[in-house]
């Protein structure tokens, strides 16, 4: 899981798969740095969070939110062709577009509709849910998605 900003430290944690790779951020200094690396005292709220996180059981409801909004649009780029490469970990989520245009017309009629994304790249929209964001919550963003289309079609 990735954090940052909103809990005072960026940061990840992660379970033993980390150390398949051999290298990785906990073996080798420096490997990975943020642009905030906090302080003590942010520290120690950032461990109160992370124990706030398991305890609330977020984790497995972020795995299951992402799943269910990646499949979700995956489908809706099937029946639309408005976009591709639906991809994403947990609720850090990105699919791309033909063109910065039509991009840039999807992320406004999305505003419109009440949706706020945000642009990756040069063609990209990409979503940073909340890790209190809800199942049934993703069918409301979906809905919004496909009801923007329409806008990014005529781009």
């Amino acid at each position: 899981v990735a954090f940052g900003k909103k809990t005072q430290v960026c940061g990840i944690y992660a379970g033993h798969r980390v150390d398949e790779v051999p290298e990785n951020v906990f073996r080798k200094s420096s490997r990975i740095n943020s642009t905030f690396g906090g302080n003590l005292v942010d520290m120690v709220r950032c461990r109160r969070f992370i124990e706030i996180i398991e305890a609330e059981g977020l984790e497995p409801r972020v795995r299951e939110v992402g799943k269910k909004t990646i499949a979700g649009l995956r489908e809706i780029a099937r029946e639309s062709g408005a976009f591709s490469n639906v991809r994403g970990t947990g609720t850090l989520i990105a699919f791309t577009l033909d063109t910065p245009e039509a991009r840039r017309a999807l992320l406004d009629s999305m505003f419109d509709n009440g949706l706020m994304a945000l642009p990756s790249g040069i063609k990209s929209i990409r979503f940073r849910l909340p890790l209190t964001f809800a199942l049934d919550e993703v069918d409301t963003l979906l809905k919004y998605v496909a009801q923007s289309i329409p806008a990014a079609a005529k781009a």
